[in-house]
């Protein structure tokens, strides 16, 4: 009996099958409009605000793309994430053919390539109105830092989703977490602190991210490429966020467990209901039943 088209069905390579997961997690961020107006246009506007005499610093450039960068990965990625579990729609992409490892990968990795993109439309902003100098290599250590720095931040919101139990509670928990790392990091300018503060955010991915993105930014002519201690501490970032989401990443809804109250034969109304009226033999309908 020949087999049906439904057996000899094969799902392509690989990689090509991984670049389509990309393609596809990347085109559904990229068409939500809030991702557009918030991680891309209001960086921009801050950048704008932010300047004076019509000139922008590196670190100035630098804080406001990674703003923007790290909106997409960490509050975005995340929320969606949360969204998807509750909504059922993991539990519908576990069920199809697609590997688990796929879907996973390919939405990291699209979430990467967004925010990086995020990232640079503000540095390419600075450089078009504020002459920020930008050469070659200075490109490529900006790029370094973005997709390092983006891995980290998404992997640590991955790791993160398994907290969280409802999509209402996500975006109040991923905000509540996020700006007061990015304010101590010192993103969206310096602030007085204290010291033992400000050791504690040289730890966090916000501050290496702004260190190594200036960095690049500040060395046009020079070594681009960032400090290896900023590159390092995203690296642990990234690689622990991933390996804290494998373990823990949940790919059902969480069910709250509901109380339901089960009725039986002996269970008697509240409200008691007077009995009725014994019916007169001559009353309708009370003829001899066999």
């Amino acid at each position: 009996m020949p087999d049906s088209p439904a057996a000899t069905l094969k799902l392509p390579a690989a990689g090509p099958l991984l670049l389509t997961q990309i393609s596809y997690e990347a085109r559904l961020l990229l068409g939500n409009g809030r991702t557009v107006i918030t991680c891309i246009g209001l960086p921009v506007i801050m950048l704008i605000g932010s300047t004076s005499h019509g000139h922008a610093s590196p670190p100035v450039v630098a804080g406001r793309a990674i703003f923007g960068l790290t909106l997409v990965a960490w509050n975005f990625h995340g929320v969606r994430l949360v969204t998807a579990r509750e909504t059922g729609s993991l539990k519908r992409w576990q069920a199809t053919p697609l590997p688990r490892w796929c879907y996973f990968t390919g939405r990291i990795l699209a979430t990467v390539a967004v925010s990086a993109l995020a990232g640079a439309a503000t540095v390419a902003v600075g450089v078009c109105l504020y002459h920020t100098q930008l050469t070659v290599g200075s490109a490529l250590g900006v790029l370094i830092a973005f997709a390092l720095g983006a891995a980290a931040w998404a992997a640590a919101a991955t790791a993160a989703t398994a907290v969280i139990p409802t999509a209402d509670a996500a975006a109040p928990i991923f905000i509540a977490i996020y700006f007061p790392v990015i304010i101590i990091s010192g993103v969206l300018g310096s602030i007085s602190e204290p010291r033992w503060l400000s050791t504690l955010a040289s730890y966090l991915p916000a501050k290496p991210l702004s260190a190594a993105a200036a960095s690049a930014l500040q060395h046009p002519s020079g070594n681009p490429i960032p400090a290896g201690h900023d590159l390092l501490i995203l690296a642990i970032w990234a690689v622990a966020g991933l390996t804290a989401a494998i373990v823990t990443f949940r790919w059902e809804p969480h069910r709250p467990i509901t109380k339901r109250c089960v009725r039986t034969r002996s269970h008697r109304p509240l409200v008691a209901t007077p009995a009725p009226l014994p019916k007169s033999p001559d009353a309708p309908g009370t003829g001899s039943q066999r």
